[in-house]
């Protein structure tokens, strides 16, 4: 990476002194000593004149009287912190009462020195000087880190979209084995984030489901069924014969060897949270809610809330186009709800049936 120019960050500006003290000679002191040192000072007599001065513009350094009319500096110096413009200005108390509690009251409320009167040159020099170059390092910083955030984010932002076109690449690969229905990968990528989406809505859900887990099923679940490509040409895959031995071994066979490509994959990115979605996905969308099924061991809540929702998906849209001729509509509606609770999660199907109509079909 090319070096960050900090040029650009630093304020081409004369650091500006912000003096504010109710006594006109200790205005006059302070400001011959600041403006010897090279900077430039600006001078208030009271708080309120002080307040309006900032408003203006922003000092990089404020030199505070403790004790002011009107309000003091301890006040001042308290609304100043509250405030996300100013707390991070340091602020340098100046009193000629050194008592300790003055000065660990001032520590307290955000202060980062106190000075006596009357002022030492050198004193207040050295100690201007260190808190000025301390609040510019920290502005500089805070200027690296955003320019850093922005870099990361490009390329957060550059890494998802070539997530993105690797697990395109792949749908378009298990379409092909997918008895040339394409439609079925896009109705179900759709219908996935519908009901996503109505599942978010729930109390039960709204905490498992955000924004990125919805953009993620929409893409990760169009792989569900890439496992069909180790399975041997011709095999066909029936959910709805899952009561048959062999039918439901191609079914356990294909999650299974689904899960197998895409952990391969997985293995050569870095953190990609699509794949690593499509995994359970492709691994437990034919897995029964009451354990009877394929894999043994799990069921339930168990089982990945991304692959219990493709599981609902999937049937839907399979009953409506591959098996259209043989079931109607309300009859495949009726069999997903006299499923609930046996092959699929009863919640995900009552939120399903409330939203049907948003479902993609054909």
């Amino acid at each position: 990476m090319e070096s960050i120019k900090m040029d650009n960050m630093k304020s081409e500006k004369t650091p500006q002194i912000l003096i504010v003290d109710d006594v006109d000679i200790n205005l006059v002191i302070l400001s011959s000593i600041i403006n010897g040192m090279g900077y430039v000072s600006r001078c208030a007599s009271r708080v309120k004149e002080a307040a309006n001065m900032i408003n203006e513009e922003l000092p990089q350094l404020i030199i505070l009287d403790i004790f002011m009319p009107e309000i003091n500096g301890f006040e001042f110096c308290e609304k100043l912190k509250k405030n996300v413009r100013t707390r991070d200005i340091p602020i340098i108390f100046i009193s000629a009462d050194s008592a300790r509690e003055n000065i660990w009251k001032g520590f307290e409320l955000g202060g980062a020195d106190f000075i006596t009167k009357p002022f030492d040159t050198q004193e207040v020099a050295m100690r201007v000087n260190t808190h000025l170059k301390m609040y510019q390092m920290q502005q500089e910083l805070a200027e690296t880190n955003k320019y850093l955030h922005h870099v990361i984010e490009d390329q957060m932002q550059r890494i998802e979209g070539e997530q993105r076109n690797t697990l395109y690449a792949l749908t378009k690969l298990t379409e092909e084995e997918n008895e040339g229905r394409n439609s079925h990968m896009d109705n179900v990528g759709y219908n996935s984030r519908i009901l996503a989406q109505g599942l978010q809505l729930s109390p039960r859900f709204e905490e498992s489901i955000s924004e990125n887990f919805i953009e993620e099923i929409a893409i990760a679940s169009m792989l569900h069924d890439i496992g069909k490509l180790l399975l041997p040409p011709g095999t066909v895959v029936d959910p709805l014969l899952d009561e048959d031995e062999k039918a439901l071994r191609d079914l356990a066979y294909h999650a299974e060897q689904g899960a197998v490509i895409l952990e391969k994959i997985y293995n050569f990115t870095n953190k990609n949270d699509f794949l690593a979605m499509a995994i359970d996905i492709a691994k437990y969308h034919h897995t029964r809610w009451d354990g009877a099924g394929l894999p043994k061991g799990i069921s339930g809540k168990d089982i990945p809330l991304a692959a219990r929702i493709v599981a609902v998906v999937d049937i839907y849209d399979v009953i409506n186009e591959d098996y259209k001729d043989k079931i109607t509509p309300e009859e495949g509606l009726a069999l997903i709800e006299k499923r609930a609770g046996t092959y699929y999660d009863p919640e995900i199907v009552q939120v399903f049936l409330k939203i049907k109509g948003q479902m993609k079909k054909g």
